[in-house]
């Protein structure tokens, strides 16, 4: 089954039939973007992580509007690393009570902190278990809020730009969460799964250790040969009490395949925060958004794990403490500083001990990450 073109197809019968139709609403184009820029120093331990650096780790653009009634598009591109990369590309048709069909590259639903926006995430990189997640694919989906509730379902096949000498995957994903609020007090809980026959007989799960510049993964599989579908499933959680926020997040991966070992990988995080100027973070649809904080300070700690051993596949475990303080400007520039230091017990057996040695080694480097965040709607 060809995602891209059942996706493609679909678009454009949809956004067809949205202009041929009696359209009441103008056609609108909104602008937008994000800029941010890093940058990181690390402190090695046994491995060379890169040095110091600084690097523009996203720089976006984009256009959202309405087509016509009930119909929205958004069309979005990044230019980080002098690259273009294709990142939201979709329609959306908004006309029916219980849910909006949304066709197109878009991110599937699963997870928490994936689904928070890079403009509002507490850290300036997410937990280690976000690899786990499809996120962006050429999909069509169906989401929706019922009260406290909220639900996304969809079917998906490969991100634009992917290797098309390969097999197209196909996957299913679906999410549900509950957010209500009691007083001042408002809960999440929810949970998420993905069924994806990747396309192609090898993948490979790997992770940085929560900083972006550095090209080196302390934990990394491999190459996984001979795999016949992945199933990732998960769940999460957060109270937010006026300033005070707490957050966390469970996910296991399991690759089944027709050679060895069919490991099981984890990963979880669990983090706080706390606005010194007792600020809130804002929610909506089962999903964090803009804190509208002016001259603002947040403190926050996060605590992550990734466990890529099982079996015959040694992957390597790292844990990664962070603690990080942001400061507001207003609601759409602010300046972000991270100390991050990380506990690998067990190296990826990918890396080869520095020693000459050929046996497994622990590595436990250093990182100070800054980053200036703007955002223009």
């Amino acid at each position: 089954m060809d995602m891209k073109a059942i996706a493609g197809g679909a678009s454009i019968v949809a956004l067809s039939a949205a202009l041929a139709a009696p359209a009441q609403a103008e056609m609108t184009v909104e602008i937008g973007g994000r800029i941010q820029a890093d940058y990181v120093y690390y402190d090695d331990d046994n491995i060379d992580m890169g040095g110091a650096g600084t690097e523009f780790r996203r720089t976006r653009l984009f256009a959202s509007g309405n087509i016509a009634d009930d119909w929205k598009y958004k069309a979005q591109y990044d230019f980080a690393g002098n690259e273009t990369e294709l990142k939201d590309m979709y329609i959306q048709y908004t006309g029916w009570d219980f849910g909006k069909i949304t066709l197109g590259q878009f991110k599937q639903e699963q997870g928490l902190e994936v689904l928070t926006s890079s403009k509002y995430i507490t850290f300036i990189e997410r937990a280690a278990m976000s690899e786990f997640v499809p996120d962006r694919r050429i999909s069509a989906g169906l989401s929706g809020d019922a009260g406290a509730w909220h639900y996304a379902a969809s079917i998906f096949g490969d991100e634009e730009g992917s290797d098309d000498s390969t097999s197209e995957s196909l996957g299913f994903s679906g999410r549900l969460t509950w957010g209500p609020k009691f007083g001042d007090s408002q809960l999440h809980f929810g949970g998420s799964a993905s069924w994806q026959d990747p396309g192609e007989d090898t993948v490979r799960v790997r992770a940085r250790p929560e900083t972006h510049k550095t090209g080196t993964r302390l934990v990394n599989t491999g190459n996984l040969d001979e795999v016949d579908d992945i199933v990732t499933y998960g769940v999460e959680g957060a109270w937010v009490l006026g300033p005070f926020s707490v957050q966390g997040e469970w996910m296991q991966q399991t690759v089944n395949r027709d050679v060895g070992d069919e490991p099981d990988l984890t990963g979880f995080y669990v983090y706080g925060s706390w606005f010194l100027t007792g600020e809130n973070r804002s929610y909506k649809g089962g999903k964090f958004g803009r804190t509208k904080a002016s001259n603002a300070w947040e403190v926050a700690v996060r605590y992550s794990n990734l466990d890529l051993e099982d079996g015959d596949v040694l992957g390597g475990e790292q844990d990664v403490y962070t603690v990080g303080l942001n400061y507001y400007v207003n609601p759409y520039l602010r300046f972000m500083l991270n100390y991050v230091y990380t506990e690998a017990d067990d190296v990826t057996a990918q890396i080869d001990n520095p020693d000459g040695s050929g046996t497994r080694f622990k590595d436990e480097p250093g990182a100070i990450a800054f980053r200036v965040a703007m955002d223009f709607k």
